[in-house]
């Protein structure tokens, strides 16, 4: 009976931790697709740079990269997902360019 119990502890204890890493990725994932539209917003008006640096801010720690051409800008913020190992979380975005933005 106890090698049992011990068993069923162990196993419900994996799964709650399984279950807390995928509600963490949920979250992150929510926040990643948030830092790359702010990103893709402020490069339409600002430039590449300026939104590369909102998608970092608004996302810590994050890969942000920033794409004009053809008259509008695409961003991108990817993250690794912490307590899953080999999942990247990424968010894209895109936005038209305001007239006489560069990047």
């Amino acid at each position: 009976m106890t090698v049992e119990a011990a068993l069923g502890i162990a196993s419900l204890v994996v799964v709650l931790a399984v279950a807390a890493s995928g509600a963490a990725a949920a979250l992150t994932q929510i926040r990643v697709v948030d830092a790359a539209r702010e990103a893709a917003r402020v490069a339409a008006m600002s430039g590449a740079g300026e939104g590369v640096a909102a998608g970092r801010a608004a996302a810590p720690g994050a890969d942000v990269s920033v794409d004009s051409g053809g008259g509008s800008v695409t961003a991108q913020v990817s993250v690794p997902a912490r307590g899953l190992p080999g999942v990247v979380l990424t968010g894209r975005a895109v936005a038209r360019a305001e007239p006489g933005v560069t990047g």
